[in-house]
């Protein structure tokens, strides 16, 4: 492999950038026609900017033929938009500028013919802004009656001065306040707002609204706890009342972005009467609830508090009218690899039942695949939907399931299911909206590698685990040479890498780089014992894992084993620093991003402070401190103990808006790189958080990754 110049990554970066990813879809019918109704993200580098834009496709049922389709039509300000129960009205919810260029919020009601009115929500007053679909809190739901829409908001900031401030309220000139004037709290106005962390933090204290569109007349939830932010509400059966997630903030709130474990519970809020009922076990964290279509009943996701931040779920089901809850799906420990690995997922559409009230289908991460799964909520038999293929599921509509698709070798494309037999797979009919998929099998040829951890990696959770990578290879090169290794891992820990489309990984292979792509134990998908497995073991087991999977792929005599490079971020990045520091001889190069390099001291500073206990196998609870009896252990078990090993040149990418992981990580790991006379780059993105997905932050990064790369070939 020659190293290619700058000008030419750039052009593959863009070529690469080129393929839309679904975001959205739903489903909507009318008699024997069937609407699709798509959302997608594409990269804009000229806008530096994520463009979303949507679609619709119109099938005849019967034969499954595509009538009619739309073209892309971009979505610009949209924080909302939601067709009512009959179809009569859409309510969207826009940002905008008011006339003093502030931010501001309108929603907008239109029938079928045209817009019947557009309402200044906060000039209205009640409340902050209203929460978009963030995947934590965000709701926007028609009432059945559609005379009303229900939505979480932050709660209304109070308004304050200074002390010396005298334009307080005037009263009504004979200096009586007046019973409109809000009260001005003097010597507030610095005090400290807590967020909800990373990716959240304008998520202070979210509540529930209703608005009646008709009226304007907005209604907040009287009598819910001050210490709790609500979220994902829904309407009860007849508009009688509100279902909601809400979690608690007090004393302190930690990070909810990717952890499902934070303590909460499952709410009914009465209308009539104003009461609050809690409806899930005391004690637990819950997420998704999702009534079925007659309304009889309603699923959600259950965790134990604590613990690793992405573990195995429960699907319990409550029937509606007695209140009894039962365990539809369990916890799964360990099942073999053909089988069944639990619920392990960061979100659940809107609609997933089938019209029988019987089945519903979501995705999970099963191994290295991503998989739409039918449930059974009488039986809680499960089957598997995706064919061998990463689907996730979009939308259920009657007996029609929509999805997203794709391969390492095919971009992202829609798939409709029609089910004959709603509890059979075997009866399913594939539609491909948009014709057949595209294989980009030129790009590069990939395969999954299953790695039996060697005797003295065995786990004391379960000996039975083993783990997986997935090893993409680029277009063999003209003179015979064998391709360099990038070894990627991913962050978390208790996520992981499916064989999906993967833009970083394409971008790789193209410019000529073979990538091994590592689901160390740990990562979910894998059963609870997987995720257990890592808990306490972090800088040991997974550095170890990496290692093994890195060798069994040099074995296989497909890449240069004397050019393999190090890529990660977060967790990811700290796997990635321990590597070139526990074996300093291996690894010609590295590219991180915002990595976690010293526990000692990252304790003090992130959204997730519990993360370095549990990680380090040690018990927390919200009174934890680090004291000296722990923080010995957490510096032997990070990256910087291992500092002066370190050979290998290292470019640090750092968000400095970073919550999760402060920047501070990566400051430390330059500075004691530089006085080690290691050549060590350190690229910062001010307006950056911890994803650095910005499109022109992501294109920054990955080319001066690979410039890194090409510069120690």
């Amino acid at each position: 492999m020659v190293a290619i110049e700058i000008d030419e990554i750039a052009s593959l970066f863009r070529q690469a950038a080129a393929f839309p990813a679904v975001s959205e879809g739903s489903l909507s019918q009318n008699g024997t026609l069937l609407t699709i109704h798509s959302k997608w993200s594409q990269k804009d580098i000229e806008r530096k900017e994520k463009v979303s834009f949507k679609r619709s496709h119109i099938l005849e049922l019967a034969h499954g033929s595509v009538l009619s389709q739309s073209d892309p039509q971009e979505i610009s300000n949209e924080i909302w938009s939601k067709p009512s129960p009959s179809g009569n009205f859409r309510a969207v919810v826009k940002s905008g500028k008011d006339k003093k260029n502030e931010d501001n919020q309108y929603l907008e009601i239109y029938d079928n013919i045209k817009k019947l009115k557009t309402i200044d929500i906060l000039a209205l007053e009640k409340h902050g802004k209203i929460v978009g679909d963030d995947g934590q809190f965000g709701t926007f739901e028609w009432s059945c009656s559609e005379e009303q829409l229900l939505y979480v908001a932050e709660k209304k900031k109070p308004k304050t001065s200074n002390f010396f401030d005298t334009k307080g309220n005037k009263g009504d000139g004979d200096g009586h306040k007046k019973d409109s004037d809000e009260e001005i709290k003097k010597g507030l106005e610095n005090e400290y707002r807590e967020s909800w962390g990373e990716q959240l933090v304008e998520r202070h204290h979210p509540i529930i609204c209703i608005i009646n569109v008709k009226t304007a007349d907005i209604t907040l939830l009287e009598n819910v706890p001050d210490s709790l932010s609500s979220g994902q509400a829904m309407w009860s059966p007849d508009d009688a009342g509100v279902v909601f997630c809400a979690w608690d903030h007090e004393p302190y709130r930690l990070g909810l972005k990717h952890c499902c474990q934070r303590k909460g519970g499952l709410y009914f809020y009465d209308l009539e009467k104003g009461s609050i009922e809690l409806l899930s076990a005391e004690g637990r964290a819950v997420r998704f609830p999702r009534f079925s279509p007659d309304m009889s009943r309603l699923i959600y996701l259950d965790t134990p508090v604590g613990g690793g931040h992405h573990q195995c779920s429960r699907l319990l089901m409550m029937d509606w009218a007695s209140k009894n809850v039962k365990v539809v799906v369990d916890i799964v420990k360990h099942a073999s690899a053909t089988s069944f690995q639990g619920i392990f997922t960061a979100a659940v559409p809107r609609n997933i039942w089938f019209e029988d009230n019987i089945h519903l289908s979501f995705s999970t991460a099963w191994r290295s695949n991503t998989t739409a799964i039918i449930v059974n909520t009488n039986t809680g038999h499960i089957k598997s939907l995706s064919h061998g293929k990463n689907m996730s599921v979009l939308s259920v509509n009657k007996k029609n399931v929509l999805m997203s698709c794709s391969s390492m070798t095919t971009p992202n494309y829609l798939v409709l299911t029609q089910l004959g037999d709603i509890g059979n797979p075997e009866t399913a009919k594939l539609i491909h909206p948009d014709g057949t998929p595209d294989n980009l099998d030129w790009l590069l040829s990939w395969e999954l590698l299953t790695h039996k951890p060697t005797a003295d990696r065995v786990s004391p959770v379960n000996v039975n685990l083993d783990y997986e990578s997935i090893l993409c290879l680029p277009p063999k090169a003209k003179d015979g040479s064998l391709p360099p290794l990038i070894v990627f891992v991913h962050g978390g820990p208790h996520v992981g890498f499916d064989t999906s489309f993967n833009f970083s990984t394409n971008l790789f292979c193209l410019c000529g780089y073979a990538v091994v792509m590592v689901n160390y134990r740990g990562s979910w998908g894998f059963g609870q014992d997987g995720i257990e497995s890592l808990l306490g073991a972090v800088g040991d087991v997974d550095v170890r894992d990496v290692q093994g999977a890195v060798q069994d792929v040099i074995s296989k005599g497909v890449v240069d084993s004397n050019r393999l490079f190090m890529f990660g971020g977060s967790h990811g990045g700290f796997l990635s620093t321990h590597l070139i520091g526990q074996y300093p001889k291996t690894f010609k190069a590295a590219a991180v991003r915002n990595p976690v390099i010293n526990l000692a001291s990252m304790y003090s500073t992130t959204d997730i402070i519990d993360w370095i206990f549990v990680e380090g196998g040690f018990p927390y609870d919200l009174t934890s401190v680090a004291d000296d009896k722990i923080l010995p252990d957490l510096w032997k078990r990070s990256p910087l103990s291992h500092i002066d090993k370190v050979i290998s040149p290292v470019l640090l990418l750092v968000g400095l808006e970073d919550k999760r992981v402060p920047p501070a990580q990566s400051m430390e790991y330059y500075r004691a790189l530089k006085a080690r006379n290691i050549p060590v780059r350190c690229l910062t993105y001010p307006s950056s958080n911890h994803s650095l997905l910005e499109v022109d932050v992501e294109a920054d990064s990955m080319i001066n990754s690979i410039v890194w790369f090409n510069t120690y070939l």
